[in-house]
């Protein structure tokens, strides 16, 4: 009778996690956060800093920024577009290219002639 039992429990325990492991059901979705408005962790969502907006520390996150290029870039703030990062001393055509995607200018209309 006891070997029965153990066989049977065994039997319900491996049916019951094959149960759970399958996706019979719907499962309730765990609602998604709604992307940062601003600071470093803009770019764990995919969204870019903004050259115009952020304050030094935050742009020291990005490739090739350190603290004194961040300074710098709010230094010579505003930009109308992340291709004028290119003034900043220090920063080039290859930190520009490792940049792309990660910074965006929103600059002021009536100084960015649009």
């Amino acid at each position: 009778m006891r070997a029965d039992f153990a066989s049977g429990a065994a039997l319900w325990v491996a049916f019951a996690l094959l149960w759970t492991a399958l996706p019979l059901a719907p499962r309730a979705q765990r609602p998604v956060a709604a992307p940062p408005a601003g600071g470093a962790a803009r770019l764990l969502w995919g969204l870019p800093l903004d050259l115009n907006r952020e304050d030094p520390r935050t742009l020291e996150v990005l490739p090739g920024i350190g603290p004194s290029r961040a300074r710098a870039i709010a230094a010579a703030r505003p930009f109308c577009r992340p291709s004028d990062l290119g003034r900043v001393p220090g920063i080039g055509p290859v930190t520009l290219r490792r940049l792309a995607g990660q910074v965006a200018a929103s600059g002021p209309k009536s100084k960015c002639g649009d």
